[in-house]
Parts: C-alpha cells; structure tokens; sequence
C-alpha cells in the first residue's frame, strides 16, 4: 500500500478533563469507564452521507451497546463542515461524531473543533494510514474509481483500460456524470502534475471536453448514478465511488463492474469526535467499534465497499466485490496530506469548478 508518510504516535489525550494516557493493557478499564458515561448519556448524533446506514447496518454495536439511542443526519462533507463550524461558534453544538471525506476533517481540525482522543485499535492499523495530529480516525479507504458500467451493456474487451479509453468518441450517448464532479478537472491536473509540482491543466481539461463530446447525461450524485447504470439507462458513470453502487450490484444482483485501472487516487473516510460534543462517551464506543476488526468488518459488509485499514479485519463483502474488481488499496493513490493546502487551494478549485460548469452547461 502506498502510503503517505507519517509517523505512527502513541495519542496521549485529555478527554474533557480526564486523561487518557494509557497502555494497551488498560483497554478494557477504557472501555469500561466509557462504558459508564455512555449510560448516563443514552444518546449519540451521527452525520455523515451513509448515516442512516451507520445508524441500521451496524448490528455489532447495537447488541453490544443497547442503551445508545443513535440518531443520524444524512449531510455531505461540505454541509458537515459548515454546520458544526457554526454550531461550534454559536456555543450549540449538537452533533458528536461526523464520518466525512479526510480533507473536510482537516478543515475542521484546522479550525480547532476535534477532541483528541485515545483508541486501542489503532495499534493494528496499516502502518500511515493516521494522521499524525491524532484529532480524527482515518477509518477505512474510499477509493475514487473510474466509472461503474452495465456489464450488460458493455463487454469485457471495451472496457475502458486507459484514460485515453474514457474520451473514446464511441461512447457518445450512453454515458453519465455527475454535477458534483466539478472537482475532478482540478484533482486530475494536481494527479498528472510534472516534477517541478506544475499542475497539467490542459491534459485534464482536455479529458473532460471529451466527456463533453459524449453528450453525458448530468446527474445530481453518486448514489443516483449508479441507479441509472444498474437500470440500463446509460451504460458508464464516470467518476463514481464503489461505495455508492456496492450494495446495488452485492445485494440485488445488479449488473454493475468497476471501472478501476492503477492508479487511481482515493482517501480516507475519516471519523471525527468534537470538542464539546454532548455525548461524548458514547461517540468514543461508537468509534472504537468501528475500528475493531468485528466493525471493520461490518462497515465494509453492510454499508458501504470501503476497504479496512485494520490489519486483523476480513473483507465484507461490499469490500471484497470491489477489491475483487480492482478499486483495491494497493491501486491507490492516497491524498497527501502534507500538500493539502495546494490541492484545495481556492484559486485551483475555482478553475476547476468553472470550468466544469461553464462545459458543461450548468452555469
């Protein structure tokens, strides 16, 4: 696995008020102790875009935690972002955990909101995979895939193999992307940037004028995306993540493959716990179950095809469909978090995001 490179620390933390300087072999009395705060609490607020999912999917957690009454709110990273930032201010927050894209949580992290907190688990993760500040769970890996096509309607041998093979001029009408890949053009110049760090702007615009040519069919998200392909509608979407179609093509037979040729770039969906959070306790169990090897592995089971990073955690069989079809860890390339403030530079994102409009006619 390509990683970026960190160095793996021990999180030696105050959890409000009380520190959280412990051994391994003191696990059990963490767990105990969060134990008891969390039945005082009785509640937790999740966020995140497969909330409802995290709220319905993870029977582990729920049998093992039954008096943590979950309530989720569905909200992307951005909106994530943005409310508990003005929550925060206003001195009313009212969310406690928030499973978002790596980069949002570095925001936060930058605008002070993320408690720092010990978890066991962390010692059997892939080595890098943390940040080194230690203020949210880098939790599973969401791979960026190419596209997702009907294999239906497109065979074997035409898959595309190449980024050359995504502008071919023969899929003219039959595919799909999404309003919310204005960040694409950008993320694709910093990818093929040269040597020096100058990004190449006209090889990545120059992909998506050819999308352009294919007359796609605009579509309003990644969920929705992989609905109309598994329908028959269109028979590429391009840029979509596994996560949002796993469950279509694993658990109602779907016929959905991946478009996943090395290298592709990816992230980490990220955990976060907030300063001030009003169940503190029970958003720390909700954490340390998800990267135990049992969450690990439910997450990737029944939420979503995100690939564990807990080394002791098996596949579940969202994961494993799309590692079997190549949107595995070792084809990723992770977002580097130490050129973070170059790849989300306002002025980048802007050319990307106007141009992306402005071709595609949605401006």
């Amino acid at each position: 696995m390509k990683t970026r490179v960190f160095l793996m620390v021990a999180i030696m933390a105050t959890f409000f008020g009380t520190t959280l300087s412990r051994p391994d072999t003191r696990a059990a009395s963490l767990r105990e102790e969060m134990v008891v705060k969390a039945k005082a609490e009785g509640s937790l607020v999740v966020v995140g875009s497969n909330a409802s999912l995290l709220r319905t999917g993870l029977d582990g957690f729920r049998r093992r935690y039954p008096f943590i009454k979950i309530t989720d709110l569905a909200m992307n990273t951005g909106s994530t972002v943005n409310r508990v930032s003005l929550e925060a201010k206003a001195g009313r927050l009212t969310i406690d955990w928030a499973g978002i894209s790596e980069d949002g949580s570095e925001v936060l992290v930058r605008r002070g909101l993320n408690a720092k907190l010990d978890f066991p688990h962390l010692k059997d993760f892939e080595p890098g995979s943390q940040p080194p500040h230690g203020l949210y769970v880098g939790g599973a890996a969401n791979p960026r895939i190419q596209g997702v096509y009907n294999t239906d309607l497109v065979s074997p041998q035409e898959v595309p193999k190449s980024w050359e093979d995504i502008g071919d001029p023969k899929w003219k009408g039959k595919t799909m992307i999404s309003r919310s890949s204005e960040e694409f053009p950008g993320r694709l110049a910093w990818f093929w940037r040269d040597r020096t760090g100058n990004w190449n702007w006209d090889r990545a615009f120059e992909l998506f004028r050819k999308i352009k040519a294919q007359d796609p069919v605009i579509g309003r998200g990644m969920y929705g995306g992989g609905q109309s392909v598994a329908a028959g509608e269109v028979a590429i979407f391009w840029f979509a993540v596994p996560s949002s179609v796993a469950q279509l093509a694993v658990q109602r037979g779907a016929p959905i493959g991946l478009i996943a040729f090395p290298k592709f770039f990816g992230a980490l969906r990220a955990w976060n716990i907030f300063k001030n959070a009003p169940h503190p306790a029970a958003a720390w169990l909700f954490t340390d179950y998800l990267i135990s090897p049992e969450g690990q592995f439910e997450f990737s089971d029944k939420v979503g095809a995100y690939l564990p990073l807990n080394r002791k955690a098996k596949l579940g069989s969202l994961a494993q469909w799309a590692d079997n079809l190549g949107a595995s860890v070792k084809n990723m390339v992770l977002l580097d978090l130490a050129k973070l403030e170059e790849i989300y530079d306002p002025a980048a994102q802007k050319k990307s995001q106007e141009f992306f409009f402005q071709l595609m006619g949605l401006r």
